[in-house]
Order: C-alpha cells, then sequence, then structure tokens
C-alpha cells in the first residue's frame, strides 16, 4: 500500500474558463481559502490570443484539494445567483412595485382611458 508521502500530490486540471479575467478571479476566490492554484491558457503568453477558443484559461489545482475548490467554485457559483437578502427583515426583495401603486396606476389608466373614449364619442 503507497503512502501519501511516496506519491506526493500534483497539479491536476480543475475547470476551463472563457476568459483570463474569468480565471484569475476564482483564482484569487481559491487562493483566498488557502488552495494553491496555478492558471494556464494562450491568453497569458507573450503573444496574448483572446478571441474564441484562444481566450479559454484553465485552473490548476493540487490533487488532493480538488474536491474542496470544487465546491467552492460551486458555492460561489450558486450564491451569485440568488437575490440578495434583506438584512433587517431576512426576506428577498419583492420586485415590482407595491400593490397600493399598482392599484393607483390602475386608476389612472381606466380614467385616462375613459376620457379618451368620451372625447371620441363627442366627436361624432
Amino acid at each position: 500500500m503507497l503512502d501519501q508521502q511516496s506519491h506526493p500530490a500534483r497539479f491536476v486540471r480543475l475547470t476551463t474558463v472563457g476568459d483570463v479575467n474569468t480565471a484569475r478571479i476564482l483564482a484569487a476566490r481559491l487562493e483566498s481559502e488557502g488552495i494553491e492554484v496555478r492558471i494556464h491558457g494562450d491568453a497569458l503568453g507573450p503573444y496574448p490570443m483572446t478571441i474564441g477558443s484562444f481566450a479559454e484559461t484553465q485552473l490548476w489545482v493540487l490533487s488532493d484539494r480538488v474536491e474542496e475548490a470544487s465546491r467552492l467554485l460551486l458555492d460561489a457559483e450558486i450564491n451569485a445567483l440568488l437575490p440578495p437578502v434583506d438584512a433587517e427583515t431576512d426576506e428577498t426583495p419583492r420586485l415590482g412595485m407595491p400593490i397600493e401603486l399598482r392599484v393607483v396606476a390602475l386608476i389612472v389608466g381606466v380614467v385616462l382611458a375613459a376620457l379618451w373614449i368620451l372625447r371620441i364619442v363627442a366627436m361624432y
């Protein structure tokens, strides 16, 4: 049976993203958690290519940290999709206008439509 010290962890590809800036942001997130990251891609060379598949950038982490790194990136992706939570009420913010404002807008719309119809009827 081989132990961990006889085969040290090696870098393995964690993911590939569409541009170098996204890769740098994800790498910073992982590094803030103590995970060593290496970034590889054509956009990082002496003649950077940032068009199409040339812009793809790979993130590499140590093989013994792959699961933790994947979990951190998944958590970050999910949190980016969730709406912010209001700290005082602990509820998600409501989208759109309050119901009172909707009722007022409906009444104003009905009155304007009635005046428009009366004006057309008065012409004939």
